[in-house]
């Protein structure tokens, strides 16, 4: 859109400067960059796969027949599952290593259940995890201790913690339709993206929330918050960005109702593309009709309890969250979070020194272009 309308910029009119088209961001694909970018940061590279408490080495106890793909091309579906996994695990593990610091006679999470403790005492206890095992400012600073003082691999864990957490606050954000929140994700993931190397996604993001609150009118901002998001369903917490209702349709159009062999040819999909809902519709009541909802494609929702028990296990018998002074890594993680803000602050000083070298030329030729004495015309 932008190449678009900076090269009709020598047009005549607005509408021929395609002034009237805005951008606005797909949050889904926005999704699908967050989940690439975890695994470029701790599954591509091949050193971060060897310590015991790498999340590779956690992949490997709930998908051991699809560590290959995992480490090679996962695809969005497939890492999301990976991260919301691995994710609960790890969690409920720092809520048991936090208890375990306590002066309770409790040995498990389910222990400390069973006393049916009060939302207070369950906020103080996230509170403290969050504080003691996800990553913050102080990192950084924490790396330059001496090496006998030094955790690597819960450093690592640490990072880890804090991205997974920023995928479900924002996925969070997504399917309850909160779009304030949503854009309170951007910058950290913009400063993330920045750091591993998306460019293009950190500068839209910016350059898209600047333009949001900064170039354009309260009413159209209003506008774009309102829609951006869509709930097919109408139910809660089923809200879903308008890329994926296209990626939806797109689906429909191509796999399902677009024919056949040579039967699937352009002039079909396009002729078949204004009927999809109808198709759909007649679908689902023909099911409805013939008691055919329980044999259809959609299936529950699996039963992980065994498969968390077993990586939870791995988990804790690695000690994955508890600080060991001395143990090295084989891959530090950096923070790309800071790395990003870094870049950034340095690209806007370049830009700021080559607009006063470029403000200091014309000076510059201004004056040379007024050296003269009094009378000549050539000055």
């Amino acid at each position: 859109v932008q190449s678009l309308q900076e090269s009709c910029t020598t047009e005549d009119t607005p509408w021929n400067w395609f002034q009237f088209v805005v951008f606005v961001m797909g949050l889904f694909h926005l999704k699908m960059a967050v989940a690439d970018a975890i695994w470029k940061i701790f599954i591509h590279p091949k050193q971060a796969r060897m310590d015991e408490t790498s999340l590779m080495k956690q992949v490997e106890q709930i998908r051991p027949k699809e560590t290959s793909k995992i480490a090679t091309k996962p695809g969005f579906c497939r890492m999301h599952q990976v991260i919301q996994y691995t994710g609960i695990a790890s969690q409920l593990d720092i809520l048991r290593e936090e208890i375990s610091k306590q002066r309770w006679p409790i040995n498990s999470l389910v222990e400390w259940a069973n006393t049916q403790p009060s939302w207070n005492k369950i906020w103080d206890l996230g509170v403290r995890a969050t504080k003691n095992y996800v990553a913050d400012s102080n990192l950084s600073a924490k790396q330059f201790d001496s090496p006998d003082q030094r955790d690597e691999e819960l450093e690592n864990t640490m990072l880890k913690e804090r991205y997974f957490l920023l995928y479900e606050e924002l996925t969070h954000a997504l399917n309850a339709g909160d779009i304030g929140q949503v854009e309170e994700c951007f910058l950290p993931w913009a400063f993330v993206f920045k750091g591993c190397g998306k460019h293009k996604y950190a500068t839209q993001m910016i350059k898209f929330l600047y333009d949001l609150y900064f170039v354009y009118p309260p009413c159209l901002r209003q506008a774009i918050q309102m829609n951006i998001l869509c709930n097919p369903t109408g139910k809660k917490y089923h809200f879903r960005p308008i890329d994926w209702w296209v990626e939806h349709n797109n689906l429909y159009i191509k796999r399902v109702y677009g024919g056949q062999f040579s039967n699937q040819t352009k002039v079909r999909i396009l002729k078949e593309t204004a009927l999809i809902e109808v198709w759909k519709n007649l679908r689902i009541n023909f099911e409805k009709m013939h008691v055919f909802n329980h044999k259809t494609f959609i299936q529950s929702l699996p039963k992980m309890k065994k498969t968390f028990d077993k990586l939870m296990e791995y988990i804790e018998t690695r000690r994955t969250h508890k600080f060991v002074p001395k143990r090295k890594s084989c891959h530090l993680i950096l923070n790309m979070m800071e790395e990003g803000m870094n870049q950034l602050m340095a690209d806007e000083a370049g830009v700021a020194r080559k607009a006063k070298k470029a403000e200091d030329d014309e000076w510059e030729d201004i004056e040379n272009e007024a050296e003269g004495e009094e009378g000549d015309l050539e000055a």
